[in-house]
């Protein structure tokens, strides 16, 4: 007990975590910069450069002042927090493209669903290093029971991000906080009737759901390299963005065009500075410059993992492995639209899309995870 009162200091970190994120932010800039060159301005650039310098110092604050042990008693007044402002947002949010699902504040606007995620993590990762051996022991029947509380605190925040329209958030949610379970060790068949829970939860929102949502299962169907249905026939405008993404993809080859020659920034592609970003530097930089993006956001989940597996506490175990996950989904999902291995989802490419909301959370999440990283010496 004595020790914890002593004042310590950062002794060092994991330095290429923290230069693989400042790495990808300025590739990030540097797409945005070179999108922003068709417009008649630059001001998502410069909104875009606003929100990495407030992103970095965000991570720099994280890393040297929080102390997440210490923390960890909060975690549950952040997830009311989070769930009330999931809920306001319903109320006064701002409805874009038919959902509604942002806050604007001093001219900025901000998704909390994505703060969500990281509540949730936070939640997962304190409950399950309490009941880590009633985890691994439960059945169908105890699980229910003794994760109840959990269960229908996920189950509310699920609910409001889907009143939101923000299904990219549930999916990317949903496999972050199920591989969370993985790892920490639960039942094979819990797992088996999780996962087919969220795949009927999956397939009921998008037969019962908003119209769209069926029809880019169609398109994905059409366009997917797996099914690949030539016959279905759509209407032009439906499967544009997905056409022009592979298009873009496909004609950038091994070296890609280079900036000058890109065709699908010149509004041929619509959302590229966000969705679709990954189909801009696949067709400017080609195969290499879209795998060295890739093979980014993998040196980051890898490192973090490392990092969460070095832990001996479990509570930072699963904070770190869940943050590194959340952050890598989120790049597959992307990356797996951009060349339809996927159904179109709508969601972000961390650090390098236009969006600030995602740049905050994952930049935090980021330097949470430099945070655990971190030895620290006592004075």
């Amino acid at each position: 007990m004595k020790k914890n009162k002593r004042q310590s200091y950062i002794a060092s970190y994991d330095k290429s975590i923290l230069l693989t994120y400042i790495a990808l932010s300025i590739l990030g800039l540097l797409t945005m910069l070179d999108i922003c060159s068709v417009y008649s301005s630059l001001d998502y650039f410069f909104k875009h450069l606003m929100y990495f310098f407030i992103s970095l110092t965000g991570v720099i604050v994280i890393l040297y002042y929080f102390n997440f042990e210490r923390l960890k008693p909060l975690i549950p007044a952040f997830v009311i927090m989070t769930i009330i402002i999931l809920a306001f947002v319903l109320l006064r949010g701002t409805t874009v493209k038919g959902a509604t699902r942002q806050l604007r504040f001093l001219g900025m606007s901000f998704q909390p669903s994505f703060m969500a995620r990281i509540a949730l993590v936070f939640l997962f990762a304190k409950t399950l290093s309490e009941k880590i051996d009633e985890l691994r022991e439960s059945k169908l029947i105890l699980f229910l029971e003794r994760f109840k509380g959990l269960i229908f605190i996920t189950v509310l925040i699920f609910v409001l991000i889907i009143l939101q329209r923000h299904l990219s958030t549930l999916v990317i949610g949903g496999l972050t906080l199920l591989s969370m379970l993985i790892y920490a060790g639960m039942r094979k068949r819990l797992i088996i009737l999780t996962l087919c829970a969220g795949l009927l939860l999956g397939y009921i929102i998008i037969k019962k759901g908003a119209e769209y949502r069926s029809d880019r299962i169609e398109i994905y169907k059409k366009y997917s390299l797996f099914i690949r249905d030539k016959n279905i026939k759509l209407p032009a405008h439906q499967d544009y963005q997905v056409r022009e993404s592979l298009t873009a993809l496909s004609s950038g080859g091994i070296l890609g065009t280079g900036p000058a020659r890109g065709r699908a920034k010149h509004f041929y592609l619509p959302e590229a500075r966000t969705d679709y970003i990954y189909a801009i530097i696949g067709e400017e930089f080609g195969f290499l410059g879209a795998m060295l993006i890739f093979g980014l956001h993998c040196f980051l989940f890898f490192k973090s993992f490392k990092i969460a597996e070095s832990q001996q506490d479990n509570y930072l175990k699963f904070l770190c492995a869940g943050l590194a996950m959340n952050i890598f989904y989120n790049a597959l999902v992307n990356t797996g639209v951009a060349m339809s291995i996927l159904p179109s989802t709508g969601n972000t490419l961390p650090f390098i899309s236009y969006s600030g909301s995602a740049l905050l959370t994952d930049s935090a999440s980021v330097g949470v995870i430099l945070n655990i990283s971190a030895k620290r010496k006592y004075l």
